[in-house]
């Protein structure tokens, strides 16, 4: 099972919107959340439309059409979004506006615009699609399960082109709610998360998405490899994640010493980042580099999908940016890179990429 990125689209907290490689200068935030650095959405959206148009639906709507624009314009044969969240801070202004007007609601628009699959409906209407169009909301495997439900379809060749997406969007709320249970740090910045050993990361949010196509584009094409998804219990260790880790690897028919780079979400948190070092320390091999992500754009349900870009960004550039890079590899080319992540050491995704001439 292989699917080759033909185009993608990504805003994030980072200057990803104008930039087909890896943006400079980085973006140095002090505080506890990072918000997306958002397009000028004029030359990508109707203007009628945008004036009451949720934040989320400008972001999703915008990265969906630059993928599109980027992998020569070609109208994908379905649409596919993983959301952890969907619209939040609509729903929470139609269910606010519902309390307050005693269920006597004065406008449609907050709760169409507070569905789930709102982004990937209006994607589909922006560009006359009338292909498959599924969300997935999974938390942590919402981005992954979309990837896999894309990458089924193309095996099984019921679709050539297929647009996935993985967004998510950070709102006062849902920031107060989860204070409480020790998500987030005191205020720092996102440069200097590592060195930060508190419990706790920074929030983040971002709307990428992905022309995965059955045929590859170029002469050294990036390619999604496979995918793997588990669950464990609270405590799990290496002994419950090392054999998820080798299935996974014996199903794609590599070993581990192939692995030019894992991309990892270490984001901080000192509860729960020491299964990332102690993956480095004790599995993969000496001549494997190890890479983070998260202090670029943040802690979200959806962030694999910025790991994603970066994965492939780095893959195709044959470089790995010094602000993301922990361990050097071996010296040898990056043919293979595996993305791990896992939200507070339950919800485990893997995602692997390969980079090498046609």
């Amino acid at each position: 099972m292989k699917a080759y990125i033909t185009g993608s689209g990504i805003i994030s907290p980072q200057e990803t919107h104008s930039n087909s490689g890896f943006p400079y200068p980085i973006r140095d935030v002090v505080g506890n959340r990072l918000c997306c650095i958002e397009p000028d959405y004029h030359g990508l959206i109707n203007p009628v439309q945008l004036r009451r148009m949720p934040r989320i639906l400008k972001m999703g709507l915008a990265s969906a059409k630059l993928c599109i624009n980027r992998a020569g314009g070609v109208n994908p044969d379905a649409i596919i979004v993983g959301t952890g969240l969907g619209c939040l801070d609509n729903l929470e202004k139609f269910l606010t506006e519902l309390l307050t007007s005693h269920e006597h609601i004065t406008s449609v628009l907050p709760f169409i615009n507070s569905t789930h699959n709102a982004v990937a409906a209006q994607v589909a209407m922006l560009i006359r699609n009338h292909g498959y169009n599924v969300t997935y909301c999974h938390r942590g495997f919402s981005f992954e399960s979309a990837l896999d439900d894309a990458m089924m379809h193309i095996e099984e060749k019921t679709a050539r082109h297929i647009l996935v997406g993985g967004i998510d969007e950070s709102t006062a709320d849902f920031m107060h709610l989860h204070a409480y249970l020790r998500y987030w740090k005191e205020p720092i910045s996102n440069l200097a998360l590592l060195t930060d050993k508190s419990y706790g990361t920074i929030a983040g949010e971002g709307s990428a998405f992905f022309m995965l196509s059955a045929d590859p584009a170029g002469s050294y094409p990036v390619a999604v490899e496979g995918l793997h998804t588990f669950f464990t219990p609270d405590g799990a260790g290496l002994p419950d994640i090392i054999p998820e880790i080798d299935r996974f690897l014996n199903s794609q028919g590599i070993a581990k010493h192939e692995i030019g780079l894992v991309l990892a979400g270490i984001n901080g948190d000192a509860d729960f980042d020491k299964i990332y070092y102690d993956l480095s320390r004790d599995y993969f091999t000496a001549d494997t580099g190890i890479a983070y992500y998260k202090h670029l754009c943040g802690e979200y349900y959806t962030s694999t999908s910025f790991a994603l870009w970066l994965g492939s960004a780095i893959l195709d550039s044959q470089i790995i940016p010094s602000v993301v890079q922990l361990t050097p590899p071996g010296g040898k080319r990056l043919n293979k890179l595996l993305i791990y992540n896992h939200i507070r050491n339950r919800e485990h995704t893997m995602i692997l990429l390969s980079h090498g001439e046609i």
